[in-house]
């Protein structure tokens, strides 16, 4: 999803030799194009004292101290240089500008990790604020704007970007660098290449406002190994999925509008890679629109499709508020095991919270995985839950002024409401299973109990 690991062994132990580690080939291999069968592999934590410092970090102009630009058009075909490079505490104010970088990253490490050949880059202490800009990069490994490294910042204002490449992404921010935009349109044609990112070591990308497209295979909207946030934006990613999280990581949409048209809307997955720290990943959406065009079984870079959720490898969060959700297939939510990690103890651990929201579509979860799901403040399911009868687990509360619309006969492993509020269960004529012998489910003293629509909640046998 993230990186397109191609290179020969040679260019990944000279990019190594650069960065001062000795390389393990299997290091980055954490996209899901990637072969499973390679990714089951050991893969080693983040490597020891690596940082965009120990770099060779070049750009065809270099700013060091205080520094204006206005009016300017800079450009750089130089493989591995960037058109403007802040480092050692520099501050750069550039007006006005166009960017232009054409030269090739020779290694896609450093240009992913530590922003090598990007168009304009930040380091560690530099900063830079920039107004009305126009950048285009058409290089493999050229990023757009890059800040790596603790207290780099950028701020950035009215601007329109367009990469063309293969890991070029348009904002991105890695080793805790910082980036805040307004006003800013973005467009990726290059496989892997999100419109905003964040990779290893953490970094914190916000923009409000702004128009995003992807075309690239593996290229999503948002892709996040720290924290994104996006306020009134609207995206559209035609070959990956709206929103991506690795590891303990999250992103935060309000009144924002994502659409994904392969794989599935939203996946949230560990690599084991050593791009993020193991934790929960944490999607959280307000106001705006969510939607999946991608059809249940469709060929994807995943063992599974179709989900407008997707967990697996990791514990997760989604929280969503009063956000429209449209999913062409009819799975909301799967958690399972997938080619990361290891298989028996790699599948998803889901709570999903929905206040003031519609859910339309079943909840698949496997054997392994589990899915705790809070319907709130007047929101609504309609479909199954663990339709299937997986030993997979299941808890839904429900709130007293929520509803359940069933859709197919559904296995509870847990059921957390009130004999009052059973009222708000449709049934259909459906049967819903609970395990009697969970002492959460002691309010239903193992018996069975008649719901509106024909249908009955009762012990599983």
């Amino acid at each position: 999803m993230k990186k397109n690991r191609r290179n020969t062994l040679i260019s990944i132990l000279l990019s190594a030799s650069l960065l001062g580690f000795t390389a393990n080939p299997l290091n980055e291999l954490h996209s899901p194009m990637v072969h499973a069968a390679m990714v089951k592999q050991n893969v080693p934590a983040k490597p020891s004292g690596s940082s965009s410092s120990s770099t060779n970090l070049q750009g065809d102009k270099t700013v060091t101290s205080k520094t204006t630009v206005s009016d300017d058009k800079a450009s750089s075909d130089k493989a591995n240089h960037s058109a403007f490079l802040v480092k050692r505490g520099g501050s750069l104010t550039l007006n006005n500008s166009v960017i232009a970088k054409t030269g090739e990253t020779t290694s896609e490490d450093n240009s992913n990790f530590f922003g090598q050949n990007a168009g304009l880059l930040v380091t560690n202490g530099g900063t830079a604020n920039v107004n009305n800009l126009t950048e285009t990069t058409s290089g493999n490994g050229a990023n757009a704007v890059f800040a790596t490294g603790s207290n780099s910042t950028i701020k950035l204002n009215n601007a329109k970007i367009n990469t063309t490449k293969n890991s070029s992404r348009g904002l991105d921010a890695t080793q805790k660098g910082t980036i805040t935009a307004t006003n800013t349109n973005i467009s990726t044609n290059g496989s892997h290449s999100a419109t905003l990112a964040t990779d290893r070591g953490g970094g914190t990308v916000t923009l409000n406002t702004g128009n995003l497209k992807t075309t690239g295979d593996g290229s999503p909207i948002i892709y996040s190994t720290g924290k994104i946030n996006v306020k009134n934006v609207q995206g559209n990613a035609s070959g990956a999925e709206a929103a991506v999280i690795e590891g303990a990581n999250n992103i935060n949409a309000v009144d924002s509008h994502l659409t994904a048209n392969k794989n599935n809307g939203v996946m949230l997955y560990q690599s084991m890679s050593g791009d993020s720290e193991e934790g929960t990943a944490s999607f959280t959406m307000k106001g705006g629109s969510l939607t999946s065009k991608v059809t249940d079984g469709s060929k994807g870079t995943t063992n599974h499709t179709g989900a407008l959720f997707y967990v697996t490898n990791t514990k997760a969060n989604v929280n969503l508020n009063n956000v429209k959700l449209t999913n062409t297939s009819d799975t909301l939510i799967r958690a399972a095991g997938d080619r990361w990690g290891t298989s028996g103890s790699n599948g998803g651990k889901l709570t999903f919270t929905a206040t003031k929201q519609t859910l339309a579509g079943n909840v698949e979860v496997a054997s392994g995985s589990s899915v705790n799901l809070t319907l709130k403040d007047g929101s609504s399911l309609t479909g199954s839950i663990n339709s299937a009868n997986t030993k997979g687990t299941t808890k839904l509360t429900l709130g007293s002024n929520s509803t359940w619309t069933v859709t197919k006969d559904s296995h509870l492993t847990t059921l957390i409401a009130s004999k009052t509020s059973l009222k708000n269960i449709k049934s259909n004529g459906h049967t819903i299973y609970y395990d009697k012998n969970s002492s959460s489910n002691s309010w239903l003293d193992g018996q069975t109990y008649k719901l509106s629509g024909g249908g009955k909640l009762t012990p599983a046998s």
